[in-house]
């Protein structure tokens, strides 16, 4: 009997193995009809590679192989696609589109990332991992008068969280805040009916950043992480970290990537080296769609601003950097950005004094419409292909640009306008030139310091900044 039972046992056990591949397949469905192939899609590295020509064909594509240079050509009326086996980088109409994982050739057949589907051709492609199916659906081109991108400019205090609301059910989140405002950043999505994200970008590792960020990874699929590949040893940093590794979607460093998503285009720009600073070490994004254009700047100073003046950064509009501080938005950027509209993600009442005087005085010069999250809540910015329009959670009187705040008091160890770098506060710190947050916070560790030559022990302060700020004359030393 018992060697009857172990018998059966072992028979139920083979069968399950051997289902075990074919149960795992997902099921694929093009304008639902049910699609069969001889490689079937599968998982690597989080990701769900799917067979390229079955599919394009499936929505009328014409699929041409080159078996001489490893490459795939596609073409669907005016869209041309190009993908060479092995490469991270396919090309739709000349334009490069970065793919999580490489396409690659198994039996004969070429499989590719599932996302990849929707940046070709623009089909609304969608992922239920409970039943393990995919569904593609093709798509119609959209009336030139209807909404099809909105970009979201969470209020969450003295932090960024922008949300991108692309058609074909593409979300990209840039930032979440800091961590009591995770949960806020999750229920705007949940509001927003988000099922997955595709891209989050990590801008760099300040806790009024990334702080929320483990709470999105708690409620939702990650297909992508992109940050700035700068560690930090904070606690917020820890537990992002941890976040991406247990997310279990694709991680890439920022390294001027692209893609597209139907008629728009994401890219990364920055940053374009290495920096000590975290806040130069932002991943600046910029986002092209039919109706307007945008630069998400992150914390960027003028370092990083700087450093990618030879792009393209003409936009409709700014993330102004680094929540308005004068240490952001440079003359030269500004010019080169030339943007209609700026967004200032800033707290009420900050105790950095954000936005300084001089950002939005320069802002309003150049005659720039303002929206700051401070005094508007949450800014949505809505396309069609006829251009924008801007909603905000609260109504404030115009003008926009708001009176300068009132500078912190000098402290009793301060003389007239000058700073005394062993007694200033964080505040006081940061109206030297080139002080931003970090290096002010930097000074105070470093204390004592014996003349202004000794700033050169603080990050990112060299011969050149140490000239400026010995020209601007507000620093000293006493002890």
């Amino acid at each position: 009997m018992r060697r009857w039972a172990l018998s059966v046992c072992l028979t139920l056990f083979l069968v399950l193995v051997l289902a075990l591949p074919a149960m795992a397949a997902p099921k694929v469905f093009v304008d639902g009809t049910a699609l069969t192939y001889q490689v079937p899609p599968r998982m690597e590295q989080g990701t769900t590679l799917v067979p390229l020509r079955g599919i394009f064909e499936s929505l009328g594509a014409t699929v041409v192989w080159d078996g001489a240079t490893q490459t795939v050509k596609a073409s669907k009326g005016s869209t041309q696609i190009q993908l060479k086996i092995g490469s991270t980088t396919a090309y739709r109409n000349g334009q490069a589109v970065t793919l999580a994982v490489p396409g690659k050739v198994i039996n004969g057949s070429t499989l590719v990332p599932l996302r990849f589907v929707s940046e070709a051709l623009g089909a609304d492609v969608k992922w239920d991992g409970p039943s393990q199916t995919i569904t593609i659906t093709s798509t119609v081109s959209t009336p030139s008068g209807s909404i099809t991108t909105k970009i979201h400019f969470i209020d969450v205090s003295q932090g960024d969280a922008i949300y991108i609301e692309l058609p074909n059910n593409v979300d990209i989140l840039i930032d979440a805040g800091d961590v009591g405002y995770g949960d806020t950043v999750v229920n705007y999505l949940k509001s927003r009916n988000v099922d997955d994200i595709e891209i989050l970008i990590a801008t760099h590792p300040h806790a009024d950043h990334i702080g929320g960020l483990p709470a999105v990874f708690a409620a939702y699929d990650v297909e992508l992480v992109v940050d700035s590949g700068v560690d930090h040893t904070t606690q917020a940093f820890t537990r992002y970290d941890s976040g991406v590794k247990s997310a279990g979607g694709t991680y890439q460093k920022a390294a001027n990537q692209s893609w597209i998503f139907g008629s728009c285009k994401f890219e990364v720009l920055g940053p374009t080296k290495t920096y000590s600073d975290l806040n130069n070490a932002s991943v600046i994004t910029k986002l092209t769609c039919p109706g307007a254009s945008f630069i998400f700047t992150g914390d960027a100073e003028a370092d990083g601003e700087g450093a990618i003046l030879h792009k393209n950064l003409d936009a409709t509009i700014l993330k102004v950097g680094h929540h308005g501080s004068r240490t952001s938005t440079t003359d030269a950027f500004l010019a080169r950005v030339s943007p209609e509209v700026a967004v200032i993600m800033v707290g009420v009442d900050n105790r950095y004094g954000h936005p300084h005087a001089e950002t939005l005085a320069k802002l309003g010069a150049a005659g720039i419409t303002i929206y700051r999250t401070d005094l508007h809540g949450s800014v949505v910015i809505s396309l069609t292909n006829a251009g924008y329009s801007v909603t905000t959670q609260r109504s404030v009187a115009q003008p926009t640009v708001q009176p300068a705040p009132v500078q912190p008091s000098p402290s009793s160890d301060t003389t007239g306008s000058k700073i005394n770098l062993n007694t200033a506060s964080l505040d006081e710190l940061q109206l030297i030139t080139h002080i931003g947050l970090a290096r002010a916070e930097e000074i105070i560790r470093l204390r004592p310091f014996r003349s202004l030559d000794d700033l050169s022990r603080v990050s990112g302060i060299g011969p050149s900044r140490l000239a400026d700020i010995k020209a601007q004359g507000v620093a000293y030393v006493q002890d």
